[in-house]
């Protein structure tokens, strides 16, 4: 997978919110009529659409070579470019659009044309709209349908579908489809690039980098998961959201001091240590984990205060061995991908005294004392490592009356291909 983070959903999850939105918006859309003058003569021209938009995600006939060539040549355009370089202006033209173009069928309009003679002319037609998929300003990706096509009818007089109806249709998609728009995963700590809009047969995908990363380039995957909804997250992107999530553990302190009442004195020691060099790497087993590896050293200093005074003082160095290792495990809290730790591995206090050694006498207190100490405070503190790796939020549509939310559900995590992969369904729900 030559991106970062990869979400989509197949064209049976788009065409099911569709048909509710649909359901919800008809027949305050999808219906009208209005007058229409020809040659003195005024018609009342009515459409209905019968039937829930079916999105196709094919692309559309207009991005056939024949097609481009011509609207580079034809009409406004002509003599605008040279033969030499209509190649390169096709391609170009072809990169702008090649998967991010797609088409929503409805497979039944209703005409009526009506002169109020009392014999109206009525027809059903199938009408294809072509959308481009493309990112605001905000990194939202909108739907923007640019144009509407039919065969022509055989009853109903083809100006009438080509200066009414099919205008009318594509000013309503536009209404409906600018409505519908495909938040990105919130990936706390991290800045994502603009999303790419990934559109092929089946599926629907937005591709996107960690921001370092530039934006998502092709080639794109031939493959998908099979689930309904899924998210695909690179390694890169696993492993900096962990660097990101545990950057709080750097230089972390941590303090130990005691004294105690001995024969010939008070014998006291404090000492200070610090967690640093923490490195995460991801482990791609059938479900990948995150550990996190960290050093963690410091120094002090234990002596006895005589009772018959003065004082004997030495100072050591001390770190863990070997470097403490946090495992952690990824796992589905609802929309929220979290890694959460479920092992420290097992290390041990290594005492070097510096310059001289400890007093013998309490040596092997302090060397206890801080084993216990340090072990325990460092232990809990990386046993309590839990972070969200990422929130896949419900993607809102809003067209007035109606506001739904599709909202990704029983998301289980597997290993697909070199990529974590979140997979499960939809609900689509009134808000």
């Amino acid at each position: 997978m030559n991106c970062d983070l990869m979400v989509g959903a197949k064209v049976d999850v788009v065409n099911t919110t569709s048909k509710e939105v649909y359901e919800q918006l008809y027949p305050q859309y999808f219906t009208g009529s209005q007058p229409f003058d020809v040659e003195g003569t005024t018609f009342t021209v009515s459409w209905d659409v019968k039937e829930a938009p079916v999105f196709d995600l094919t692309p559309p006939p207009s991005l056939s070579e024949a097609a481009l060539r011509a609207h580079l040549t034809e009409g406004p355009a002509a003599g605008r470019i040279a033969e030499g370089e209509l190649a390169e202006h096709v391609a170009a033209l072809r990169a702008s659009l090649d998967g991010s173009t797609f088409q929503v069928r409805l497979n039944q309009v209703h005409i009526k044309v009506d002169s109020g003679d009392g014999n109206p002319v009525e027809e059903d037609v199938a009408v294809t709209v072509d959308v481009q998929a493309s990112t605001s300003d905000t990194g939202l990706f909108s739907l923007n349908p640019f144009k509407a096509t039919s065969q022509a009818p055989s009853k109903v007089d083809k100006i009438f579908l080509d200066k009414v109806v099919l205008p009318n249709v594509l000013d309503e998609s536009r209404k409906v489809l600018s409505g519908i728009t495909l938040p990105a995963p919130q990936i706390p700590g991290l800045a994502l690039s603009t999303p790419v809009p990934v559109i092929q047969p089946q599926q629907a995908v937005a591709a996107l980098n960690l921001a370092e990363h530039g934006t998502p380039q092709p080639p794109f995957p031939d493959s998908w998961p099979q689930s309904p909804f899924f998210a695909l997250l690179g390694r890169d992107a696993v492993e900096r959201i962990a660097q990101v999530a545990t950057t709080y553990l750097e230089g972390k302190p941590f303090h130990a001091g005691d004294t105690k009442n001995i024969v010939i004195g008070t014998a006291y020691y404090k000492a200070d240590i610090t967690i640093h060099n923490v490195r995460c790497e991801v482990v791609w087993d059938d479900v990948p984990t995150v550990r996190v590896r960290t050093a963690v050293s410091g120094s002090g200093s234990a002596g006895i205060n005589w009772v018959l005074g003065g004082s004997t003082d030495a100072f050591f160095d001390l770190y863990l061995e070997p470097d403490p290792t946090v495992t952690l495990t990824l796992a589905m809290s609802g929309t929220t991908l979290k890694a959460t730790a479920v092992d420290v591995s097992s290390f041990g206090l290594k005492l070097v005294p510096r310059g001289s050694d400890i007093v013998s006498t309490i040596v092997s207190w302090v060397v206890d004392a801080l084993s216990s100490t340090f072990g325990g405070i460092v232990g809990s503190a990386l046993r309590g490592v839990e972070f969200p790796v990422g929130d896949f939020p419900a993607i809102p549509i809003d067209v007035e009356p109606v506001h739904l939310d599709v909202t990704p559900t029983g998301l289980s995590l597997a290993r697909f291909g070199d990529a974590l992969a979140l997979q499960g369904d939809v609900t689509v729900s009134k808000r």
